[in-house]
């Protein structure tokens, strides 16, 4: 079967070759039409259920609310963790969805408990919103400003968002600082107690001043008419002159109310370096190609620009640059392993297999491109860095082939059949050596969470790149070797450097042969001592640090600030920052008030609030290999954006000096900023390397354990940015109904009735005016004056008398928390601290603080550890599993080849002894281990068990041990091959890792320098434990 497929390869040059063209030609539309990206998604399938009832406490939102949807979802098996978020007048509950579900129909699941509460609401509360929430990839900001009334550009901005709006692959364009025209009612109650009207009364009787719905048609036979009210008055006078019936009273508006046409009150206000603007956000899909979307973006600007001269459109925090520089980078990498491997093979083989192999390798990475296309995956680091980890591998069978065929023609056969019976012959090892590598890989798929969902492109990148090299070195590899390959008669300088390394090789063989089982005990045990210690002082981290292209300050003022107060005190801190940092660092300082991202990446939103971007020029090349390599090889290469000679940590110490003087600063209210905070970004899988939840006491018990633990956290080096989420709100004042206001026939609905006209400021209606729709806001004179509690009177039960709301009521005034957090419907407070990795681990902080601890579950506390440590936790449970479950496949193989568990278990018996070469080249490169230094462990025990395969393959036959040592000698070729090219496909991952591609540095080294001391396992411990376990007898001696 196999012999006829290559023979078909072979004797059909022309069509094979028109295949190639094909696939060329696939390829290059798969590279045109494939999204580009900085990473994949990370983001677990969620939905969300917001809602809100305005000017409700959030305890009592959360009793009334949130306590039954909580109750009623955990009812639904599908889905997993239920977080909720609750603030005075609106809510917000997060929900993960277990991997596997049908997303649509737990969604209806979902609705079907939301409207089922629906009943138990207010009449005028809205019914909470459930959705699933949808991937979205951050991709630029547009900042608009010039000489211009904030209405014009608001008008532009939404023109622009309009025609935004038609690029298919955009997924959410939000304006920062949008406002909205409304219709404006302030209540004067004076008046309105002046002719004896409720003000509850005169808001029903204003509500109803525009219908915007149609009155209906009139059908004549050839005449149609469509008939509706004037949907409201447009101009103020018209509002004031408009006469309302209130309690068979006819009173003018105006007479009773001031009117005014206003732009709503702004949630966000946005600053770009320190000047206010509207900006605009734009996010894209997962299908949306970063590059090619801005190039359209920046397009229309330009038209925009050119038709309102008066304006500026600029565009910053560009995403396609970072992308592109990334993609660069790692693509330089790829060509540059490439060129390595190609000039190895040059060296140590001949110019004939150096060819046919190098052909190979872009024929893989084509039909790896064209698989990644049509699965829907996205060009990213990660998949790059996937390709350049398997770019050592792909030759490995490449070289494998080919030298056995040449190995064939240098035996003076015929090219084609020694290019048929070459492919033959190595077809079962072969394929075994990539079904273990595949094994290796592909249980990673089996890390749950965000993790998974963030790290699974490597495997499966890994593993299509090895199953079409398997394709490609049984269907093309032979037709080129056929067409090629030549022997070389000559002594050449490949041979002159194989007959050293067989001479030093068959000493070294001689030499742990002489007494087996004394070698074989050594090195065993030599090596397991050496990596127990370098184990055992080694130090775990998630993911380890790299250099970033942002900088946050955030932080929070006062509770009390409003938006505009809050603008005033951050523009103090703009002003310092764009003072102090250098340009050559920062390209720009963005700021957005009434917005931060909180301690676990959740955006916040409060008057109080802010978020500074600071954005950073692209990193300056720092190696060598970035300097002098990398701009030749890239594909789209700009030096000129690559301006910053500091790393991003060291430029976030120069800011937090900076803004030490504001920490420090205070009015006559005490510290004006009650939370200042600068923060360099991670890799995003887990928000804060410490998290620590505290329940199951009060909440001021909460608030001194809460104390407690930050106190000592703070005394442990290398803790920084301690925060919590106990963060004190607004004042609430709960009114309760005195005997005497309940002998006048007052309870708490009548109050309540009669207090949401005075104090809640809400929407009542809409109309119609010539820019669109505008809301009708109605509030009450008296909303802004916090005395007014004192002064406000309400008229008495079934009388036309009133009474002061203090001598009905009795006052008690409360003040809780900004927000509840619940977490499975249990209430959380939490404590949040970033690490200086350098110094301290996430571990090491967990095992200083178990005192700690213990003292607090003593007091009553339940504690759950999260942030990194339970991330650490959870992935390596995960990855000892798959890697129970690789090594057992990996084993299957191996006994599927030799028919022997014995065989199998010497080829395998490599795996940990290996570990040392992992240790100590992390030991070597300084890095603590890590998640991906982890992953490429596990996917090291399918690439080390390829070469000792080869070696049982060929010395299974050994008839003494001299017989055997010969064997083992002709598996050195192939083997140090293999083993060079794999290490030199690594080699800049390894040592010129810079940016986010440090993420998978760790992998790489871990791979790397596994393999170089599993080639020397291979060919000196293979052959030794093989001739131990089989008794391989010494040569008889001849007298």
């Amino acid at each position: 079967m196999l012999r006829r497929f290559l023979e078909f390869a072979i004797d059909k040059p022309l069509l094979n070759h028109m295949l190639l063209l094909f696939i060329i030609l696939m390829s290059i539309f798969a590279y045109i039409n494939i999204p580009k990206e900085i990473f994949p998604p990370m983001q677990m399938d969620k939905i969300t259920i917001s809602g809100g009832y305005a000017g409700t406490s959030a305890d009592v939102l959360d009793k009334m609310v949130v306590q039954s949807i909580e109750d009623d979802l955990q009812n639904i098996d599908e889905l997993d963790i239920i977080k909720s978020t609750i603030k005075n007048g609106s809510f917000f509950i997060n929900i993960d969805i277990k991997p596997g579900s049908d997303n649509i129909s737990v969604l209806n699941d979902v609705k079907d408990v939301v409207s089922a509460l629906k009943k138990d609401l207010p009449a005028d509360m809205s019914e909470p919103i459930a959705k699933i929430t949808t991937h979205a990839f951050p991709l630029v900001l547009i900042a608009i400003a010039g000489d211009a009334s904030k209405e014009e550009l608001l008008l532009r901005a939404n023109d622009l968002k309009t025609q935004l709006s038609r690029f298919e692959d955009l997924s959410d364009i939000t304006i920062r600082g949008d406002s909205d025209e409304e219709l404006v009612v302030r209540i004067n109650e004076q008046k309105l107690q002046a002719y004896g009207i409720q003000p509850s009364l005169a808001i029903s009787a204003l509500k109803n001043i525009s219908s915007i719905f149609p009155v209906g048609t009139i059908k004549e036979r050839g005449s149609h008419l469509y008939i509706s009210t004037y949907n409201g008055e447009k101009n103020k006078e018209d509002v004031e002159n408009t006469i309302i019936n209130v309690a068979d009273k006819r009173v003018r508006i105006g007479d009773v109310a001031d009117v005014s046409f206003e732009l709503s009150d702004e949630a966000e206000l946005s600053h770009y370096n320190g000047q206010r603007n509207i900006s605009i956000n734009i996010s894209k899909s997962k299908k949306g190609n970063s590059i090619a979307l801005v190039k359209q973006i920046r397009e229309l600007l330009k038209d925009n620009s050119a038709k309102y001269t008066h304006l500026k459109f600029e565009i910053y925090t560009d995403t396609s640059v970072w992308i592109k520089n990334r993609l660069n980078t790692v693509f330089s990498n790829i060509m540059f392993g490439l060129m390595l491997v190609f000039i190895a093979m040059l060296v140590f083989i001949n110019r004939g297999i150096a060819m046919v192999v190098a052909i190979g390798i872009p024929m893989s990475f084509m039909i790896g491109l064209i698989v990644s296309e049509l699965m829907g995956d996205s060009l990213n680091m990660l998949s790059l860095l996937g390709a350049l980890i398997a770019l050592g591998m792909l030759v490995d069978e490449a070289i494998v082939v080919a030298e056995n065929i040449y190995r064939h023609l240098e035996h003076g056969m015929d090219r084609r059949e020694a290019a048929i019976v070459g492919a033959t012959e190595m077809f079962p090892a072969v394929l075994t050596a990539t079904l273990t590598t595949v094994f290796a890989f592909l249980p990673m798929l089996l890390l749950s969470g965000e993790m998974g969902t963030f790290i699974k492109i490597i495997p499966i990148m890994i593993s299509v790149l090895l199953l079409s090299s398997l394709f490609e070195a049984f269907y093309f590899l032979p037709l080129h070797a056929h067409d090629f390959l030549k022997v070389t008669k000559k002594e050449t300088y490949a041979k002159k450097i194989w007959a050293k390394l067989y001479t030093w090789h068959n000493r070294a063989l001689h030499f742990v042969f002489k007494r087996k089982y004394i070698s074989l005990a050594v090195i065993v045990l030599s090596i397991l001592i050496l990596t127990f210690v370098l184990v055992k002082n080694s130090k775990f981290q998630l993911f380890p640090e790299f250099d970033t292209t942002q900088i946050y300050v955030l932080g929070k003022v006062n509770i009390n600030n409003e938006l505009k107060d809050t603008e005033d005190i951050v523009s103090s801190v703009e002003k310092v920052l764009l003072e102090k940092l250098s340009t050559d660092d920062v390209s720009s300082v963005t700021s957005v008030i009434g917005f931060k991202m909180d301690a676990k990446n959740r955006a916040e939103i409060g008057e109080n609030m802010f978020h500074i971007f600071i954005d950073l020029h692209e990193k300056a090349p720092s190696n060598i290999f970035d300097k002098y390599v990398s701009p030749y090889l890239s594909i789209e290469y700009n030096g000129e954006v690559l301006k910053r000679e500091r790393f991003a940590n060291e430029i976030s110490k120069d800011v937090d000096a900076y803004i030490q003087q504001f920490k420090e600063l205070e009015d006559e209210h005490g510290a004006v900023f009650d939370e200042l905070i600068v923060r360099v970004p991670g890799a995003g899988i887990v928000a804060n390397d410490i998290e620590v939840s505290l329940s199951g006491k009060s909440e001021s018990e909460i608030l001194d354990g809460i104390k407690y633990l930050s106190d000592d956290l703070a005394k442990i080096e290398g803790v920084n940015n301690i925060s919590n989420d106990a963060d004190i709100g607004e004042k609430e004042l709960k009114l309760r109904v005195n005997p005497y206001g309940q002998e006048l026939g007052f309870n708490e609905e009548l109050i309540s009735a009669g207090l949401r006209a005075y104090y809640l400021k809400g929407e009542y209606g809409k109309m119609f005016n010539e820019n669109g729709l505008v809301r009708i806001k109605i509030e009450s004179g008296i909303n802004e004056d916090i005395n007014s509690v004192n002064t406000v009177e309400l008229q008495i039960p079934s009388t036309d008398k009133f009474v002061a709301l203090k001598d009905v009521c009795d006052f008690v005034m409360v003040q809780s928390f900004v927000a509840l957090n619940k977490e499975d419907g249990v209430r959380i407070r939490s404590v949040f601290a970033s690490l200086d990795k350098k110094r301290v681990t996430s571990t090491e902080v967990m095992k200083k603080l178990q005192p700690t601890f213990e003292k607090l579950k003593n007091d009553g506390y339940t504690l759950d550890i999260k942030g990194e440590e339970q991330e650490n936790n959870k992935n390596k449970r995960e990855m000892m599993q798959s890697a129970v479950i690789a090594i057992f496949l990996i084993f299957i193989t191996l006994v599927w080849l030799f028919d022997s568990i014995k065989k199998s278990l010497i080829v395998i018996s490599t795996i940990p002894l290996v570990l040392f070469g992992v240790y100590f080249g992390h030991l070597v490169m300084g890095l603590n281990m890590t998640m991906t230094g982890m992953i490429g462990i596990v996917g090291l025990a399918g690439v080390v068990v390829n070469d000792g395969l080869i070696m049982v393959t060929f010395i299974k036959n050994a008839t003494d041990t001299e017989d055997l040592m010969k064997k083992a000698k002709t598996r050195l070729r192939p083997i140090l091959l293999t083993s060079l090219t794999t290490v030199l496909g690594l080699a800049t991952l390894i040592f010129f890792a810079s940016g986010q591609a440090m993420i998978l540095q760790p992998m790489a080294v871990s791979l790397g320098f596994g393999i170089a001391w599993a080639t020397v396992l291979n060919l000196i411990y293979v052959p030794l434990l093989y001739a131990v376990a089989y008794k391989i007898k010494e040569p008889e001696v001849k007298h």
